[in-house]
C-alpha cells in the first residue's frame, strides 16, 4: 500500500496554510489513519511529519485458542516475523487494537487465518498493546526457517501511537520509528530477518483483534505470525 502522491501535495500546502496541523485525522487508502516517519518536510512550524512511501499491514485476532509463543513481564506474548528484502533507513512498526470498524482486509494485506471469522463474532474486545522490535541471525531468505537467536533488541514501546486520536479507549496503542545507524552494526537496518513481540501492558491478557502497520522506504516486505508461514511467502 503506498501513500498517494496527491496526499503528500495536500500536506504541503496545509502545513503551510496552517501551522501546527495534524495527521491524525487523515486516512490512507485502506482508512485506516496515515503511518508517518521521523522525517518532516516544510519549514518551522509549518512542517509535517511525512508519511512512509510504503506500508504493509497484518490482520490477527488473538483468543483462548491461540497458543501464545513467550511470556514477557509474566504475560503471554505473541510473535509477528517480518522478512526486509533490503537496507532500509527507517522502519516504523505501528500496532492498534482493536480492529474495529477501522479498515477491512485488502488484497495486499497479510491476514491470520479465522480472522475474518473471529472478528465477525467479535469486533469491540481489544487489549493495551505493548511491542518489542527485535533483529534476528538470517540475512539470507533461505535460511528463514533456521531462526533461531535474537541479535538485538532495537526498540520497545506502551502506548506512543502519535498517529491516531484514539477516541474508543484511553489511548493504548504503540508505536515505534526505528532509524537505521550505519556506524553501529547492531543498529543497522540491513536486509533480514526481524520480529515484534507482543503483548498487553495495563489492560488484563492478550484478546482481541488488532492491526499491525510496518512503515518503510522499500517495497517486499512480509509479515506472518510463523517461521513456516514467513518462508512460504518470501521463497515460495
Amino acid at each position: 500500500m503506498k501513500i498517494r502522491t496527491t496526499l503528500l501535495t495536500f500536506l504541503l500546502a496545509t502545513s503551510s496554510a496552517h501551522a501546527g496541523f495534524s495527521l491524525n485525522s487523515l486516512m490512507d487508502d485502506d482508512g485506516l489513519p496515515v503511518l508517518t516517519s521521523a522525517k518532516k518536510t516544510g519549514i518551522g512550524f509549518a512542517s509535517v511529519s511525512v508519511p512512509y512511501v510504503n506500508t504493509v499491514n497484518y490482520f490477527g485476532f488473538i483468543d483462548d485458542k491461540s497458543k501464545p509463543d513467550a511470556v514477557v513481564k509474566g504475560k503471554d506474548a505473541y510473535y509477528l516475523y517480518i522478512w526486509i528484502p533490503a537496507a532500509i533507513d527507517e522502519l516504523g512498526v505501528r500496532m492498534i487494537s482493536p480492529v474495529g470498524n477501522l479498515a477491512e482486509p485488502e488484497k495486499e494485506d497479510f491476514v491470520q487465518a479465522n480472522y475474518g471469522q473471529k472478528v465477525k463474532s467479535d469486533k469491540e474486545t481489544w487489549f493495551d498493546t505493548w511491542i518489542r522490535v527485535e533483529r534476528m541471525d538470517i540475512v539470507s531468505p533461505d535460511n528463514i526457517k533456521m531462526a533461531s537467536k535474537v541479535i538485538n533488541i532495537l526498540e520497545k514501546d506502551d502506548d506512543s501511537d502519535d498517529t491516531y486520536d484514539e477516541q474508543r479507549h484511553a489511548k493504548y496503542n504503540s508505536l515505534v520509528r526505528i532509524e537505521t545507524d550505519l556506524s553501529r552494526p547492531d543498529k543497522a537496518l540491513v536486509r533480514g530477518l526481524y520480529r515484534v513481540v507482543f503483548t498487553t501492558y495495563k489492560k488484563g491478557k492478550v484478546e482481541g483483534s488488532f492491526i499491525a502497520t510496518l512503515g518503510s522506504n522499500v517495497p517486499g516486505i512480509k509479515i506472518a505470525s510463523t517461521l513456516k508461514e514467513l518462508n512460504e511467502l518470501v521463497n515460495e
